[in-house]
């Protein structure tokens, strides 16, 4: 199938909200493609392009990567995909209001959604830093699969240290550190609220749902929410 008839969301929150494995709960139960920025940036920087040299630098400054260079790896992504996926889920995208407009225009002349909807959760800033510098990534870049040491988390791997997916060891992400998880949060923020607003001014539906409720919860709700 081409993507036309296909539905398109906007996973929205701060680091550490759930986005990514909302998605990946999406992904392995319905079948849908996810789309992250953050981990097209990272095979980009584990591989040593020049353009993953030049995001590695951005990255490490707090800063956001150009927003064009970002649209083309988002556009490449779909045309990839674009074959087998009833629906397709933005991890995390767009982060500014140019790439929200950059996207609007993209998919409404190229690829013509059947549904679009921004899926917005909210979380305290206090329990963002607590959740991240308790998360590990499996570091295979093919994997990415994401876990927490956290005794209270319901993402905690079956061996400690070891990814249940693929086998690969886990590990903690620089930008994980907790002075960086305040300065990605302080860009998060600038954005978060203009873009909400221009989805909404586009009329574009936004649900909002709690983050510190379970997963579980959230994703029962989430597909009952896209089955009406």
């Amino acid at each position: 199938m081409t993507t036309e008839g296909a539905a398109f969301f906007l996973f929205f929150g701060s680091p550490g909200a759930g986005k990514g494995t909302l998605a990946r709960m999406c992904v392995e139960r319905l079948g849908w493609a996810q789309l992250s920025t953050g981990d097209l940036f990272r095979k980009h920087i584990a591989i040593g392009t020049q353009l993953g040299k030049h995001i590695d630098f951005v990255i490490k400054s707090g800063k956001l990567v150009d927003d064009e260079v970002v649209m083309e790896m988002v556009d490449q992504w779909i045309e990839e995909k674009k074959g087998g996926a009833k629906a397709f889920i933005f991890d995390g995208f767009p982060r500014t209001l140019k790439q929200a407009r950059l996207f609007m225009d993209l998919i409404q002349k190229k690829f013509s959604p059947k549904q679009l909807l921004v899926v917005d959760l909210e979380i305290s800033d206090e329990i963002v830093i607590k959740r991240l510098s308790s998360r590990r990534v499996c570091q295979d870049k093919a994997c990415q699969a994401v876990y927490s040491v956290s005794k209270e988390s319901t993402v905690q791997s079956k061996v400690d240290g070891i990814c249940d997916r693929c086998g690969s060891q886990l590990v903690q992400r620089e930008d994980d550190a907790a002075y960086t998880v305040k300065t990605r949060l302080d860009v998060y923020h600038r954005h978060a609220g203009e873009l909400i607003e221009f989805f909404k001014q586009r009329e574009v539906p936004i649900k909002t749902f709690d983050a510190q409720d379970p997963l579980e919860q959230i994703f029962e709700n989430f597909v009952t929410l896209v089955g009406k």
